[in-house]
């Protein structure tokens, strides 16, 4: 999924932390020469140590290993590794990167950004307010298709970036916007010094050994096969504690966690299926938190009769999550019922919008007013997806009552994505997807935008386009609050992406490794900072 947004997501941790007894003093009579010295003492607990490799598995080879590019996990992963952001805001404040402090005018159209001093990129070349300039630039610059520009694109203008110093930027907006400062917290710079001059930065060879700032750098990639990244000892938070990052390529989910608990990988996802399993297992820490993320179903309105708002609703109502719920996820624990598009950490979720609850007798009477009979549609998703298999099975099985069906396309991730994204494909009719938007609403936009090309739905309603405008300038809480709600339950009366469930992201962790919560679980990445793992021995 192309997915714009790299805002920071509300968690909630539930963490199994592994705790270690210290030596005991053992006050007895000393031991026979044929006796261990050491009887009576329990094992030395565990010690921070210097260096070893942290090992991930992904599903695929990243897409382009460019930060203004990356939309789905595994190059997202990768680059939060690679690329630090300027600030990130979550539920505990304003956590500063690269940025030293980020200051508004009074009357919010004038932001001033200090960087900190002393930041290196991978090279050694340093990192300037120049390539935080470049950045913005890169991004609003239309031909460059960068997958934020609507984000600083404010009522039809580019916001723009003033040096002030090397240090300091000032960025100027045609208008108030209240999403601008955690849109511009999201940016992770790219150097200027080796973009420049660069027509397509999507199709750069630059990106194959990409220079970043963050705790990792390039080492190589083997397609098919891994990408290595060794640590950047000039990370501006203090050299990363492990040697080095490898993200394995291992498409298989079976043989990922084979490979996981032969101690071949660090961490990896799981699913509710496996959760016992790693729980009972002494070797792993099972980490359970919010993934911020939404599982849907699209509507592809390039087929005619998925055109008729009557025929999507009817599959709509011909869906039983309770069953999906049940079958997918075991229980409510792992995965929330969803009835909006948008997530409920995001600002101004409503859940008061029409849930399509189970009705078979109500999708069979709007099939026939809309007089279509043995509807067949081609359904999609990514084959390694364990998740996504168990929705299209028991969704195959639903509709099939209501006179619809459903053949289930599974296809190779990088193949499927290919297709998604572009809205005039007619592969397929249906396809599951799931998406992390963040807390800002106006982060939504660009799905539901008329033409906007990470609008694959092929939706258009013109009143909405104006709707989400009004959102990103309205600065009175409460009428804002009155406009994504208005929003969300618009979307949910054209239904063209069918909400599934919010997912509990489930991580098992090897106990070798310390420093997670440090690193922080974090939705779409695992660990917000890679740099505070390390390895106990």
């Amino acid at each position: 999924m192309r997915n714009k947004k790299w805002l920071v997501l509300l968690l909630s941790l539930v963490m199994l932390v592994s705790t270690a007894c210290g030596n005991k003093t053992v006050t007895e009579d000393p031991a026979p020469a044929d006796m261990p010295t050491d009887i009576g003492q329990e094992p030395a607990a565990p010690q921070k140590v210097d260096g070893g490799i942290f090992i991930f598995a992904i599903g695929s080879d990243p897409n382009v290993m460019n930060p203004l590019y990356a939309g789905d996990r595994v190059t997202m992963t990768i680059n939060n590794a690679l690329f630090a952001p300027l600030y990130v805001i979550d539920e505990e404040g304003t956590h500063f990167f690269l940025a030293e402090s980020i200051t508004p005018s009074e009357d919010y159209l004038t932001y001033t950004l200090k960087l900190k001093s002393g930041l290196k990129w991978h090279d050694g070349e340093d990192l300037t307010a120049d390539d935080v300039i470049f950045t913005l630039n890169s991004t609003t610059d239309e031909k460059q298709k960068a997958n934020a520009r609507g984000s600083f694109v404010i009522a039809g203008k580019p916001v723009e970036a003033k040096k002030i110093d090397d240090l300091t930027v000032e960025f100027i907006l045609p208008e108030v916007s209240v999403p601008f400062m955690g849109s511009l917290g999201g940016i992770r710079p790219i150097p200027q010094h080796i973009f420049e001059g660069e027509e397509d930065l999507a199709k750069s060879t630059k990106n194959l050994e990409p220079i970043g700032s963050g705790p990792f750098k390039f080492k190589e990639m083997k397609s098919g096969e891994k990408v290595e990244l060794v640590r950047f000892d000039e990370y501006f938070d203090g050299k990363p504690n492990l040697e080095s990052v490898v993200f394995r390529v291992i498409a298989d989910p079976n043989a990922a966690n084979t490979a996981l608990l032969n101690g071949e990988l660090s961490a990896r996802y799981i699913t509710t299926a496996d959760v016992d399993k790693f729980n009972a297992d002494e070797n792993f820490n099972v980490v359970l938190y919010k993934e911020g993320m939404l599982n849907n179903m699209v509507f592809r309105l390039t087929n005619k009769e998925l055109q008729n708002k009557d025929v999507r609703k009817a599959i709509a109502y011909g869906i039983n999550k309770d069953e999906i719920i049940a079958g997918v996820y075991k229980s409510s624990e792992y995965a929330e019922k969803a009835y909006s598009v948008f997530v409920p950490s995001t600002q101004f979720h409503t859940s008061d919008v029409e849930k399509y609850e189970y009705n078979v007798e109500k999708a069979k009477e709007l099939l026939k007013n809309a007089g279509v009979e043995n509807l067949k549609l081609r359904l999609a998703y990514i084959n390694s997806s364990k998740e996504n298999e168990g929705f299209g099975l028991i969704m195959q099985q639903q509709l099939k009552t209501i006179g619809i069906e459903l053949e289930l396309l599974p296809m190779e991730r990088g193949a499927f994505y290919d297709k998604l994204l572009d809205a005039s494909n007619t592969d397929f009719d249906l396809a599951f997807n799931g998406y992390v938007m963040g807390v800002e609403p106006n982060g939504y936009k660009p799905l539901f935008r008329t033409g906007d090309f990470n609008n694959f739905m092929g939706y258009a309603n013109e009143e909405l386009d104006a709707a989400w405008e009004d959102g990103v300038v309205e600065t009175d809480e409460a009428k804002r609050g009155e406009i994504y709600q208005t929003i969300q339950k618009q979307l949910m009366e054209d239904m063209v992406v069918y909400p599934i469930a919010y997912p509990n992201s489930i991580v098992a962790v090897n106990k070798k490794y310390g420093g997670i919560e440090e690193a922080k679980p974090v939705p779409i990445f695992m660990f917000r900072d890679l740099s505070k793992l390390y390895i106990m021995e």
